[in-house]
């Protein structure tokens, strides 16, 4: 049958698709392709349903089942949480969440998730009928090989970011359902001239022809944007960024030095502004490739001069950095932290670099130093005192790769906060720390 026939055969709406899930059916989606249309008129028939399962991820708008009547109909489970998981559990809410990193999350999806329904948002098909996972494309090959249900929402604003082989064809899909909206946006947050002083210490580190990774938040907002007077930069990362975009136009990433892929920035996928969205749209110097293999470690450091770039919410005086969980709280997810700490110190010439301010401050008024003599009890460490190289804040940066353990807690307490350097000393060598 003609491909545009078996489309218009399966297109129907989002209730009618809705009506497809049973019981017990286990729900997926990619990364950033979250077709929330979708998702809420499966959330609708909550009453009728028992023991669903949605996993979802990095949530920047709400869904109808994070309260409490949907548990035992529809539960969500995370595997990334964003704002609105958060939000959620301030709420009352309990959302489980799932431990590991990018990397292996075909193996996720596979061995643990076992969805039987994949629920994404697309592109319309091409002339040959094959549709793009748009600008989320995490996890959308695994999800056709092991569902057995593809209900896609296919909209016309979603970038179509250039790929090899990251596509679905009309047969492949069971259910279609139409819907026009605006991509969901993310908003760069603008650097402080905290953010600015911390990336000022890494910014002389960089040199230039490297290719970069590069996180969220302010930090790396900061250091994103100043590397301007860079030249030569390329990019393999996870996330794709507002600041990869500037830097494009700015001639400061052109891709050429790339020992991997060049004349070509490597991506995960991409969350930002409408803007971003159209930058990314059809160009063909940007590849989405699957996350399994753009953060696999050994792939990373098969590009010289590798330079990675990401954030961390606590360090302990051993060198143990928790980047995901306060306590017991989970706060985001492991990611792809770690793979790209250690794919960037085993590349020719890399160097991987974690950054923070030095203090948090609370709602209370009081304030902490986000270095501490030991983490809070049950606070999940992403990256082991062994994997970490350089640490920044505002008061310095220090490089802990292979030191003993007396020169990291030295290390650590001199770019520490200075109303906290005698307190953490004191500490140190009461724990036998400090030789």
């Amino acid at each position: 049958m003609d491909w545009k026939a078996e489309y218009q055969k399966k297109l129907m709406t989002a209730k009618e698709a809705a009506k497809r899930i049973q019981d017990g059916d286990r729900i997926m989606g990619t990364v950033k392709g979250i077709p929330y249309v979708l998702i809420e008129a499966i959330c609708d028939r909550y009453q009728e349903l028992k023991n669903v399962k949605i996993f979802t991820n990095m949530l920047i708008k709400p869904l109808k089942c994070l309260a409490p009547e949907y548990v035992s109909h529809i539960d969500v489970v995370s595997y990334f949480k964003g704002p609105y998981e958060r939000v959620a559990e301030k709420n009352g809410m309990k959302i489980d969440t799932m431990v590991y990193s990018f990397h292996r999350h075909a193996e996720l999806i596979k061995n643990v998730i076992k969805p039987t329904v994949a629920t994404i948002e697309v592109t319309p098909p091409d002339e040959e009928g094959y549709c793009y996972f748009g600008c989320g494309p995490v996890g959308g090959m695994t999800l056709l090989e092991e569902v057995r249900l593809v209900i896609v929402q296919v909209n016309p604003q979603m970038p179509k970011m250039y790929t090899e082989d990251i596509k679905v064809h009309v047969n492949q899909i069971d259910c279609i359902v139409g819907k026009e909206e605006p991509v969901t946006e993310m908003l760069t947050e603008k650097p402080s001239l905290l953010d600015e002083k911390v990336a000022s210490f890494i910014l002389e580190k960089v040199p230039n022809g490297a290719t970069i990774q590069i996180g969220i938040g302010g930090i790396a907002n900061a250091v994103g944007y100043a590397l301007e007077h860079h030249k030569d930069l390329g990019v393999h990362t996870e996330l794709y960024t507002e600041s990869m975009m500037y830097l494009t136009k700015k001639g400061a990433i052109n891709n050429s030095k790339k020992t991997l892929y060049p004349g070509v920035a490597v991506a995960g996928f991409a969350l930002g502004s409408r803007e971003l969205y159209g930058f990314l749209h059809e160009n063909p110097t940007i590849l989405a490739k699957n996350i399994e293999w753009v953060n696999d470690p050994v792939i990373v450091a098969k590009n010289d001069r590798f330079v990675s770039l990401n954030a961390m919410l606590g360090i302990d005086l051993l060198g143990q950095v928790s980047s995901e969980s306060i306590g017991f709280q989970q706060f985001s997810g492991t990611g792809g932290q770690l793979d790209f700490v250690r794919g960037a110190q085993k590349s020719k010439g890399g160097m991987s670099f974690l950054a923070m301010h030095s203090v948090a401050h609370k709602k209370d008024g009081s304030v902490l130093s986000k270095i501490c003599l030991s983490h809070e009890a049950g606070t999940a460490i992403t990256v082991p005192r062994t994997d970490v190289q350089y640490v920044c804040t505002e008061y310095g940066i220090v490089n802990l790769q292979n030191q003993s353990i007396d020169y990291r807690a030295r290390a650590l307490i001199s770019i520490a906060h200075p109303d906290f350097r005698d307190k953490l000393m004191y500490g140190a060598k009461k724990a036998g720390i400090l030789i």
